[in-house]
């Protein structure tokens, strides 16, 4: 208020000092993990105070280095096709007051599940038999293994086995063995097949041809029927229970010819 001498007293022109609310950086809704390459995650903003001057993001969770500007000033905002671990937050600024940042979000990146390879594919012998299978090479938590008589052309048997080992025992028929992998949140994948092929058990069968011969100059043919496996070679022996004198001959056929046996043989 103003006075000049006896005039009456005026008022000088109004000033207005604006009080803006600090800035309130809020949090950031939406943090997810995703599978590597081909994802989608919306991130919400709640909380803040002021207006939205950009988002930024970074694979560093303390934005040391890094840190790429995002020219979006909404409230929400889409990451998408991420290949690594990426952080982000919303920068906050009220009126005059300085700018902060919100809480950060974590967009956590797996990689694709990799089914690995399985060693141990082996011939094994009907019913009494055991073969360890081994898991690697795969990216991702085993889920269970399958096994198979057809080789997966129809679905699997599965099995409740969440290692990198599977012992088998005793099977009975030719199969087929898989593990499942999954790298979550990612799709699972199928390991390369191992086979356990199952051998029918060795049958010595019966040999014909028994006969009395004549010694010094004879031949007497012998024939194998009734078994099963492959024929290795033929033995003889004057000895019937082949205690001692056992001659290994080297004949794979299913015949052999005896000739000028001068004993019992």
């Amino acid at each position: 208020m103003l006075t000049s001498g006896p005039c009456s007293s005026e008022n000088s022109a109004v000033a207005i000092v604006t009080v803006s609310p600090a800035s309130v950086g809020g949090t950031v809704a939406g943090s997810a993990t995703v599978c590597t390459g081909t994802n989608s995650t919306t991130l919400t903003l709640s909380g803040h105070t002021g207006a939205i001057t950009r988002w930024e993001s970074s694979t560093s969770s303390t934005f040391a280095t890094g840190v790429n500007t995002i020219a979006n000033t909404t409230d929400t905002l889409i990451a998408t096709g991420l290949t690594a671990t990426t952080y982000y937050r919303a920068v906050l600024k009220s009126g005059a007051c300085s700018a902060v940042n919100s809480a950060t979000a974590t967009v956590t990146v797996s990689p694709e599940s990799v089914g690995g390879t399985v060693a141990g594919s082996t011939n094994v012998c009907t019913g009494a038999s055991s073969t360890t299978l081994t898991l690697s090479g795969h990216t991702g938590a085993v889920t269970g293994w399958e096994s198979s008589l057809d080789n997966f052309a129809t679905a699997g048997t599965s099995i409740a086995n969440t290692t990198t080992s599977l012992v088998v025992t005793n099977i009975t028929e030719t199969t087929y063995y898989r593990a499942i992998i999954t790298s979550s949140p990612c799709s699972a994948a199928n390991s390369a097949v191992a086979t356990l092929t199952v051998i029918p058990t060795s049958v010595g069968g019966s040999v014909a041809g028994s006969a009395t011969v004549c010694t010094g100059t004879n031949s007497t043919v012998l024939t194998l029927s009734g078994h099963t496996g492959e024929i290795t070679r033929w033995e003889s022996s004057a000895s019937s229970t082949f205690a001692s004198g056992v001659t290994n001959i080297a004949n794979t056929n299913d015949t052999l010819t005896a000739n000028d046996k001068t004993g019992t043989t």
